[in-house]
């Protein structure tokens, strides 16, 4: 390596021919000579390892960054990780006023830079001095950002390494081995309605999901945030061509719940990812994170355990809310109830995990649990396709996981009749796998101590229901006051089982105390916690109900504890009452309450008047919701029509198909299906994918439901019948006289009358209009109902505010009287039309005659709109009717030919700028 000559104090390197730079190395996290071991050291302190000792490997690293440059010598007398600024760098002082430069010890003229004396070297500018000290600076930020990186690898190494399915399999896998796929739904940052699938995890970061600074994780509890966080920093540890964050320079990963009492970024930094005896100082991440040119992403996981969450301008809203590294990108991961509020769905992206599907159970039984035995893999599968109820359940990878794992040591119960049953199966597995290890001795003695702590466990409920009920929901406790409550024995017996989960995390109060970290214990999973909270409130709830605060459902949010209340009233049918009564409380708890109540065992005598009250207001069944709410809520529908209960309203929410006619029963999306609905009241079916429902199928449907009294579709793209002939209508059906509506989204609601089967408008309004659209991909029926739209909307005088014709305009007859569409079909005079908006190729003078003619026929007609047109550069003014220029017709052309937005004047024909984007265009055409 070469160093510039002349210069004293400012030794920059210049690479040689063929020579590696120096300080730059080939893969993040390595020195040349090899890797290092993974220990909690600073990498670039010498290791006192003898030649020839093992060492721990670490991620094999392949990314060279696009912006390393050479690194120089570090100068005399400079920590090399203190922060820097070409105000403040070391050995160097540039002080304009008095051109004077200050390099290494020597003081001297502008023009006296070079040892030896005064010397007059023009050449030698500030701007030169300049230029060496940002290449100086640049270099030292890059060495910081590597070793920052090896400090990083080699933490996430030990994370995605040491990965355990599920706490009472001491086995640890590498993330890769063990992850899998879930389902995606993702929305982008702007849209509130639509939900577009996933293919990959790789799919959640870059193109156009990238533009978003935000993007939010979410899913309910036990269905992969956290395993999927771990995912993708393995992703950008290896390097994986088909990872998106290749192109990411730092990424940093914080579990949230161990940050209490963390005041930034920066801090948690240091406390959590960097071995103690680490060089970097916060103000050294502070100056990398704050670095714009440096691509940063930060994955927050777990906010819904942020124990800072509440309290107003902690670090991880301020970044949210872009008051804090603006040019970071963030990744959040969150239950679904829990979204931060500087989040909103204009700001930031949503990735909604929604779960396993058959496909992906499959994958991970073969992958991890059997290690690809066929016939073991097919007996565990089958075992899940067996009984519907467990099928729903596992639609939770931790529930699939847990439960494959433990059906592949021994036989398993598989008729649990709801979550209660299989979660309390699922706790006993935990209890007897530690029971059944070959290497466990215990005497009788201390196996009927364990038996106790397994089914008396009254203090341990009492702190989970007191975690849950507190402001911030703290979910961990101190190792010793923790002890001092449940007792030692009680302690070691449920961490050896894995319940519970003892770790290390910083102290908030340091340095004000010795310790840098401390220890706290921690339920494995949030559901755990949720289950023991669940005891306390059902033996509160039957002892002495009014001990149960009535504000209940505001201290323990039902939307993101569902399963506290759930399990309650699993655990004991006789507080179902009074759980259903504080669920009232809360909006939006229908779903939940008819969860609750079919968790009960005894599904019969009392129940029937808990579903009689759920079923006495309206029943939502949704194409997002879980499987296991679909299943239920649909359980819940029949129940009801069975024992003579009407059911007040069934909405079906992006889930109706169909009715099928051979079986008379509506069809819904995941081939679920609903049968015998005779006490139903009201169907309302809201958003259904493109499709139509024939004649026969829609009079099948009406004669199923024998209680109907209204059918309600909320659907722009999937059509009822235009009409139905008197003599197919049954006369019953005519005597009930049901009211039918149609609500096609455009502003106007239809009703069939049952009597003649044509469509009117329904409850027409003085303010009601029509908005129409005519679209040259348009299917025939499609077409053919707007049209319909048109004609009645003219019938009943309601005004037509705009006609759009995308691509569908063809011409105009001769006589003026109707617009030809591409299709053949024809649009009469509209005499209530406003506005008609018109997007073709080319018009010619004698079509754009014909036009205005049919446009002086629609009398109310004010505006005409033209895009993506070409139109005559002039129209004759003796042949535009002289009816329009009196009516005030504005005649409008966005040209984008000419880049330019024109009104026709209708007196002299020609078309004038409205709006110039090129200064340059000729207004004239």
């Amino acid at each position: 390596m070469a160093t510039k000559s002349g210069d004293q104090n400012l030794d920059i390197p210049i690479e040689e021919e063929g020579a590696p730079i120096q300080g730059v190395k080939k893969e993040r996290g390595h020195s040349e000579a090899g890797n290092e071991a993974a220990v909690d050291r600073d990498p670039d302190v010498p290791s006192k390892k003898k030649v020839g000792a093992p060492t721990s490997s670490v991620y094999p690293m392949s990314r060279t960054s696009s912006s390393l440059m050479p690194i120089a010598p570090e100068p005399m007398g400079h920590h090399p990780n203190l922060p820097m600024s070409y105000g403040a760098m070391p050995g160097v002082n540039i002080a304009g006023s008095n051109n004077v430069v200050n390099i290494g010890c020597h003081v001297q003229s502008a023009t006296s830079i070079f040892p030896g004396g005064v010397r007059s070297q023009p050449s030698a500018s500030l701007e030169v001095v300049h230029e060496r000290v940002r290449t100086q600076h640049s270099a030292s930020l890059e060495e910081l950002k590597q070793k920052l990186n090896r400090h990083l690898n080699m933490r996430y190494s030990r994370l995605t390494k040491q990965v355990q399915p599920i706490p009472f399999l001491k086995d640890k896998h590498s993330i890769d081995k063990v992850f899998t796929e879930v389902g995606m739904d993702y929305r982008p940052a702007g849209d509130d309605t639509t939900w577009q699938k996933l293919k990959s995890h790789h799919d959640i970061p870059t193109g156009t999901i990238g533009q978003s600074r935000v993007q939010i994780i979410e899913g309910d509890a036990g269905y992969g945030k956290s395993m999927l966080s771990l995912r993708m920093v393995h992703d950008w540890c290896t390097c994986d061509s088909r990872s998106p964050l290749n192109n990411v320079d730092i990424l940093i990963r914080l579990n949230l719940r161990q940050l209490g009492g963390s005041k930034s970024i920066y801090e948690a930094v240091v406390k959590c990812l960097l071995p103690l005896d680490s060089s970097i100082k916060e103000s050294d991440v502070e100056q990398l994170l704050r670095d714009e040119d440096i691509r940063t992403l930060v994955i927050f996981d777990a906010y819904d355990e942020y124990p800072d969450k509440d309290e107003e301008g902690n670090f991880v809203s301020r970044i949210l809310e872009e008051n804090l590294l603006q040019h970071v990108k963030v990744i959040l991961t969150t239950r679904s109830s829990c979204i931060p509020e500087g989040c909103d769905r204009l700001t930031a992206g949503r990735i909604k995990l929604t779960g396993f599907d058959d496909h992906a159970r499959e994958e991970y039984v073969r992958g991890v649990v059997t290690g690809g035995d066929e016939e073991a893999t097919k007996k565990i599968v089958t075992q899940f396709n067996t009984n519907s109820i467990l099928a729903d359940i596992c639609q939770s990878p931790l529930f699939s996981v847990i439960y494959a794992h433990s059906a592949n040591k021994a036989e398993l119960k598989l008729d649990f009749g709801s979550v209660t049953e299989f979660f309390g199966y699922l706790m006993h597995c935990f209890h007897d796998h530690e029971d059944n290890k070959p290497q466990t001795k215990a005497t009788a003695e201390e196996q009927a101590k364990f038996h106790e702590f397994r089914d008396n466990h009254d203090e341990l409920d009492k702190l989970s229901y007191g975690a849950l009920s507190a402001k911030n929901q703290q979910q961990t406790w101190d190792k010793d006051k923790f002890v001092t409550e449940v007792g030692e024995e009680f302690y070691k017996r449920y961490i050896d089982i894995g319940i519970l989960v003892a770790e290390e995390v910083m102290n908030g109060n340091y340095p004000k105390q010795p310790n840098r970290y401390k220890t706290e214990v921690r339920f494995f999973h949030k559901l755990s916690c949720e289950w023991y909270a669940a005891h306390h409130l059902f033996k509160r709830l039957r002892s002495s109900p009014s001990s149960v605060p009535e504000n209940l459902v505001d201290l323990m949010d039902p939307s993101d504890l569902q399963h506290v209340y759930r399990f309650a009233c699993g655990l004991d049918p006789i507080v179902t009452p009074r759980v259903l009564d504080l669920l009232k409380q809360k909006e939006d708890c229908d779903s939940l309450a008819v969860l609750c109540a079919l968790e009960q065992k005894d599904k019969t005598g009392d129940v029937l008047d808990t579903v009689r009250d759920l079923v006495s207001r309206d029943v939502v069944i949704s194409g997002f919701h879980s499987r296991l709410l679909q299943r239920t809520t649909i359980e819940l529908v029949q129940r009801a029509c069975q024992h003579e209960i009407p059911v007040s309203c069934l909405q079906l929410k992006w889930f109706f198909t169909k009715f099928d006619v051979t079986s008379s029963c509506i069809v819904l999306e995941s081939d679920f299906r609903l049968a015998n609905l005779k006490t139903l009241k009201m169907l309302h079916i809201l958003g259904c994918k493109d499709g139509e429902i024939t004649r026969d199928e829609l009079l099948g449907l009406l004669q199923t439901c024998e209680g109907l009294t209204e059918l309600r579709v909320d659907s722009m793209g999937f059509l009822l019948p235009l009409s139905i002939p008197p003599e197919m209508i049954p006369p019953t059906l005519k005597r009930r006289n049901i009211n039918i509506l149609y609500d096609r989204l455009r502003g106007l609601v239809y009703r069939l009358s049952c009597e003649h089967g044509q469509w009117k408008i329904h409850d027409q309004r003085a303010d009601q209009s029509l908005f129409a659209g005519i679209l040259q991909s348009d299917s025939q029926p499609q077409q053919e109902w707007r049209l319909q739209e048109l004609k009645m909307a003219v019938e009943a005088d309601v005004t037509i505010s705009t006609l759009r014709l995308t691509g569908s305009f063809n011409t105009v007859a001769d006589n003026g009287q109707s617009i030809i569409l591409t299709s053949g079909r024809t649009i009469p005079v509209l005499r209530t039309l406003q506005e008609l908006m018109i997007f073709c190729g080319k018009i010619n003078q004698e079509m754009f005659i014909k036009l205005l003619s049919y446009v002086k026929e629609c009398p109310q007609m004010t505006k005409l709109i033209f895009y993506n047109s070409q139109l005559p550069c002039h129209v004759d003014p003796e042949q535009i009717p002289s009816q329009l220029e009196q009516r005030g017709l504005m005649v409008l052309w966005d040209d984008d030919v000419h880049l330019r937005f024109c009104h026709l004047d209708l007196e002299s024909g020609r078309w004038k700028d409205i709006t110039v984007i090129d200064s340059d265009t000729d207004s004239e055409g």
